[in-house]
């Protein structure tokens, strides 16, 4: 249970971190005048994001709601807050190769972007997610946007119809929340009964954030749009930007929908199967090397509403297998970031645009090191052992079984191992092709750094798991 604050001046306290970023943002923006160079820019923001992680960690309560409990602070928001600042960080350095120009417009977007997905990890009430959430949409945008190239244009026009479609789908649902319980605050279904009113939210809003996490059949803008974006900006859409849907759709059906949890299980069980075998099948004849980590993308969508998928057939939300369930949603999306976002950053030391899965052959003759730290991010997303990917895979599989989804568990598992033959495909390519002639790759260190340090994390996530049961205590904070 949340504690209602009393409000006034005191309440600012809780915002210092965003308000902090909000005015480093603007800095940023007026550093162009200066003509400060795009390393710089890259360090402040990378600084910047650091500081307010730490703020909002000290001065982020727990238990308290504010503002009539349209924002709640707890935990689970600071959590998933904090997890949101590291995916923004994960690219300030990478991005700064891709960029050619206006780079303080790129940062200060980032930042905002970020204040954006900080106020969606502690709201519950449909406007305000939705507000925030649009924010962080327009912001990604504009991130999109970077880059001349046609692809880089289509990605971002394709990205941008999508999102409005998405927004409108989202606008008819809580249009129809608000006719049947006269308020925007998502606790307030908790106590009603399901009506068609409810039903139709349930399906409107399942299509709009279905399309910003991309779930089939609402994901092909995603194949498209990471495919056409500057690799920095597909890493942090890929993995930064589907978090904080994952988090807004667990707000929306788990707390919003706890009367329709039959309903939701169904959904969300159908989704899962579909969305994880079409996206593992689909990158099985992908030779286009983002498009393949995109078609992975979405199979990875699909395990992560298997939360959802838990929660609704225990429909007892106080139950300890809804809070391992959780848990492992937690703990998978902070491994997600490391291993999703670190193999999309890997690809900016193959030179080119339109890259092919042959266009890797030889890597590991050129440099060993980069090979094998890419190698860890594919393996880690094919849950082979000792990498945080396998951890977050476990965790999550093992709350299916407890909650006795065994069923769901096995067709989990199965494409867990057809996903095994495309990552391995590629890893072949790596260390049993020769290289082709020219120079096709980018092996100074400031390309190969961030592979390094990608896949030292990748690892390192997985000592994690001896946190796991903290993580089960914070995981109540979603019900408030």
């Amino acid at each position: 249970m949340s504690i209602v604050a009393s409000g006034g001046l005191g309440t600012l306290v809780y915002f210092v971190p965003m308000i902090f970023l909000g005015i480093v943002g603007f800095a940023i923006l007026g550093l162009s005048m200066l003509k400060t160079s795009k390393k710089a820019l890259s360090w402040i923001t990378f600084a910047s994001l650091g500081i307010s992680a730490v703020l909002l960690y000290l001065v982020t309560p727990n238990g308290i709601s504010v503002f009539d409990g349209t924002i709640v602070f707890n935990q689970f928001g600071l959590y998933f807050a904090i997890v949101m600042i590291i995916s923004a960080m994960f690219i300030t350095y990478p991005a700064m190769y891709g960029l050619k120009a206006k780079s303080e417009i790129f940062y200060a977007t980032l930042i905002f972007v970020t204040i954006g997905m900080m106020v969606a990890a502690f709201s519950y009430n449909l406007i305000t997610l939705f507000i925030a959430f649009e924010s962080v949409s327009i912001g990604t945008y504009v991130m999109a946007s970077f880059g001349k190239e046609r692809r880089n244009l289509e990605g971002t026009v394709k990205y941008f119809f999508t999102g409005t479609i998405a927004t409108a789908f989202i606008l008819f649902g809580a249009s129809f929340f608000f006719l049947d319980t006269h308020t925007f605050n998502l606790a307030v279904l908790s106590a009603t009964s399901p009506t068609p009113e409810l039903t139709m939210a349930l399906i409107f809003l399942m299509v709009g954030f279905g399309f910003k996490l991309a779930i089939f059949p609402m994901h092909q803008w995603a194949i498209d749009t990471y495919d056409g974006t500057e690799n920095s900006v597909s890493a942090f859409l890929s993995a930064g930007s589907k978090v904080l849907a994952f988090v807004v759709v667990l707000k929306m059906f788990l707390v919003g929908f706890s009367s329709d949890f039959r309903e939701v299980y169904y959904l969300f069980a159908v989704l899962s199967i579909l969305t994880m075998t079409y996206g593992n099948i689909s990158a099985l004849s992908q030779n286009n090397l983002k498009r393949l980590l995109a078609y992975s993308s979405v199979a990875q969508a699909g395990y992560l509403i298997l939360v959802l998928a838990v929660v609704g057939s225990v429909g007892n939300v106080t139950s300890n297998t809804v809070a391992v369930a959780v848990a492992a949603g937690m703990f998978y999306a902070i491994a997600y970031i490391f291993m999703k976002g670190g193999a999309f950053i890997a690809l900016n030391t193959v030179k080119g645009n339109n890259l092919q899965v042959s266009d890797l052959s030889g890597l590991a003759k050129k440099s060993p090191g980069v090979a094998v730290g890419f190698s860890i991010m594919l393996l880690a997303l094919a849950g082979i052992p000792l990498t945080g990917g396998f951890f977050a895979k476990y965790l999550l599989f093992l709350s299916l079984i407890e909650g006795g989804l065994w069923w769901l568990a096995v067709i989990a598992i199965l494409n867990s191992a057809i996903s095994v033959f495309y990552y391995f495909r590629v890893i072949l390519y790596m260390f049993g092709k020769e290289p082709q002639d020219g120079e096709t790759f980018n092996l100074e260190n400031s390309f190969k750094i961030p592979v390094y340090v990608s896949a030292f994390l990748t690892v390192a996530i997985s000592l994690l798991v001896v946190w796991f049961p903290t993580m089960i205590g914070f995981a109540p904070g979603l019900f408030r």
